[in-house]
């Protein structure tokens, strides 16, 4: 057997800033907290759980201290509410996320009907849509798209981490139907060169492990696109989630991370693997 890791291994560059800077803050205070788990990664999430880093579900819950502000960005009435409150708010947005923050909010104050192509009750999408009030947030074709059709001037962002095939399928029947769209591909290019790299090797092994929260929408995706070159795809969080019966019969096995997956994982993956079968290699 021989175990190949995708090109793209470990935090991607925004995780890792609003990692080290989450460290930081849990390091030099004690009433830290956050709207939601920082990233989706209950192995990062635990560990900075054990920090001191506080998670809560409103503002509510927070009497004074910090809100610290994950990866994924918040709304700016959330951020506002905080600050009212008289709150310490530290933002550690990806900059990516960010960008499309702004973007959003700059095309919906030039009068454009704001589209946000993604999933509607992920955070990320949620804190975009609250730049541009009105935004249509579009994750499948609805039954009705009454909406879209009536809209005019219309711009298109995306949530970082969407499936790219998807994001051209929507762009492609939102085009067809309006007279003035304006595209702004705003997949992350880390989630790109993930994606890419994980349909590189997956065609070319028998089975995949893609490591990753399970609820993380850049790892779902990633085991999605492997199951469309025909090998067997499998989301784990762990190595201790692996089967061994997973890998019978296979010659090649493909590795494959998400963006908030500490690279480390992956290596123990290949550990594990070595141990059930002496005779593999990494290559």
């Amino acid at each position: 057997m021989q175990i190949q890791k995708a090109r793209t291994q470990g935090f991607c560059f925004g995780v890792e800033l609003t990692y080290k800077k989450a460290l930081s803050e849990t390091a030099e205070r004690s009433d830290v907290h956050t709207m939601g788990n920082i990233v989706h990664n209950p192995l990062i999430v635990k560990e900075l759980e054990d920090k001191g880093l506080h998670n809560v579900d409103s503002l509510e819950d927070i009497e004074s201290g910090t809100l610290f502000i994950r990866a994924h960005g918040l709304p700016p009435q959330t951020i506002e509410a905080a600050e009212s409150k008289g709150l310490r708010v530290v933002d550690a947005t990806c900059p990516m996320v960010t960008r499309t923050q702004r973007l959003a909010k700059r095309l919906s104050e030039e009068g454009r009907t704001v589209v946000i192509l993604g999933d509607p009750n992920h955070p990320e999408v949620k804190g975009i849509a609250g730049h541009a009030p009105g935004a249509i947030i579009l994750n499948e074709w609805p039954a009705d798209d009454t909406q879209i059709r009536k809209a005019r001037r219309i711009a298109i962002v995306s949530q970082s981490t969407l499936n790219g095939d998807k994001f051209r399928e929507l762009v492609g029947k939102i085009s067809a139907m309006n007279y003035e769209t304006r595209v702004f591909n705003t997949i992350c290019s880390d989630t790109q060169g993930r994606q890419k790299s994980a349909q590189d090797l997956a065609s070319e092994v028998d089975t995949m492990i893609v490591i990753g929260g399970s609820k993380s929408a850049n790892t779902r995706h990633l085991a999605e696109i492997a199951q469309t070159q025909g090998s067997k795809a499998y989301l784990i969080e762990k190595p201790e989630d692996l089967q061994r019966d997973w890998f019978c019969g296979d010659e090649r096995v493909g590795i494959a991370t998400g963006a908030s997956t500490p690279g480390f994982l992956a290596d123990d993956v290949i550990d594990q693997l070595m141990d059930w079968f002496p005779q593999a290699e990494a290559i």
